[in-house]
C-alpha cells in the first residue's frame, strides 16, 4: 500500500518537471519569435531611414530560417534515369569534364556540371505539362513539387524543394518532328545533405538595402523565398537559399548565406 503510493507521487512529481520543462522551452520560443520579429522591424526601419522602403509585412512573410544543401551527382540516379527514358539497351559514354552522355535508338540523354541536362527521345503524344511530369517522374526525376507552365508550342517545369522554388533549377520541354526535346537544369541527388544556415530575416534586408542603394534607391516591389541551384565543380552541387528581390529594374537573386548578389 505504501509503495503504491510513493509511486503515485513520483508520476506526479515526473509529471509536474515535465510540464515546467514543456512551458520553459514554450516560452524560449515565444521569447526567440519576439526577438526576431524585433530585429526585422528595426532593420526595415534603418533601411527606411536610408531612403529604402521594405515592407515590414513582407519581410515577416519570409522564412526565419532556411537550411543550405549539399550532395554529389550520383552515376546510378542518372543512369537509372537513361533506362528509364531510353530502354535497358543505353550506352554510356563519360567523356570526362563532368560529362555523363548516354544513348540508344530511342534517343539521347546528358548530364553536365551544374545539374545541366539535355534529353531528345521520340514522342508520339501531345505535347502537355502531365504527360512531361509522367515521363520524367518514372524515370526517378525528383518531380514531385514541380510546377509546370504552358505556353507557345513548349511546357516549362520549376523544381521547388519543400514548397520553395529553385529558380534556376528548370526544364524546357519543345517537340520537334516527333522528338521530345528537354534542355535546362535540374537537381537529381540521393537525399542531400544540410550544409548550413541561413541569414536572419534581419540580416537579409540590410542586405537587401544595400543593394537596392548600389543600384540608385530603385523601389522595391516584392520579395520571396526560395532557392539557387550551383555546381561547385563537375560532381558536387550546392542548393543555396536566396531571396528574390522584384525591382523596376528587374529582379535580384540575394544569397542567403553572403547577402551578396547571384549573378546567372
Amino acid at each position: 500500500m505504501e509503495w503504491e503510493k510513493v509511486r503515485k507521487w513520483m508520476l506526479i512529481l515526473l509529471l509536474a518537471v515535465d510540464l515546467f520543462l514543456a512551458g520553459n522551452l514554450i516560452r524560449q520560443a515565444i521569447n526567440w519569435r519576439q526577438i526576431q520579429y524585433r530585429a526585422a522591424e528595426d532593420a526595415v526601419a534603418v533601411s527606411q531611414s536610408r531612403g529604402i522602403s521594405i515592407s515590414l509585412e513582407a519581410v515577416l512573410r519570409m522564412p526565419e530560417i532556411m537550411p543550405a544543401y549539399r550532395g554529389r551527382r550520383s552515376p546510378q540516379l542518372e543512369g537509372r534515369a537513361a533506362a528509364g527514358l531510353l530502354g535497358v539497351d543505353t550506352m554510356a559514354e563519360v567523356p570526362g569534364g563532368g560529362v555523363s552522355i548516354y544513348r540508344t535508338t530511342a534517343g539521347e540523354l546528358s548530364f553536365r556540371r551544374g545539374g545541366e541536362v539535355e534529353l531528345q527521345v521520340s514522342w508520339q503524344q501531345k505535347l502537355e505539362p502531365q504527360g512531361c511530369i509522367r515521363l520524367l517522374g518514372e524515370a526517378g526525376f525528383p518531380i514531385e513539387e514541380a510546377q509546370a507552365d504552358s505556353q507557345q508550342g513548349r511546357v516549362e517545369l520549376i523544381q521547388s524543394k519543400e514548397g520553395y522554388p529553385i529558380f534556376n533549377s528548370r526544364l524546357v520541354c519543345t517537340l520537334e518532328n516527333d522528338q521530345l526535346r528537354v534542355r535546362g537544369r535540374w537537381l537529381l541527388l540521393e537525399e542531400p545533405a544540410v550544409s548550413g544556415q541561413s541569414m536572419s530575416r534581419a540580416q537579409m534586408v540590410l542586405a537587401v538595402c544595400a543593394l537596392l542603394e548600389e543600384q540608385g534607391g530603385t523601389p522595391l516591389y516584392g520579395l520571396r523565398a526560395g532557392y539557387c541551384l550551383q555546381g561547385q565543380d563537375a560532381q558536387n552541387l550546392i542548393l543555396e537559399p536566396v531571396w528574390e528581390a522584384s525591382t523596376e529594374e528587374g529582379t535580384l537573386l540575394i544569397s542567403c548565406l553572403t547577402g551578396k548578389q547571384l549573378n546567372f
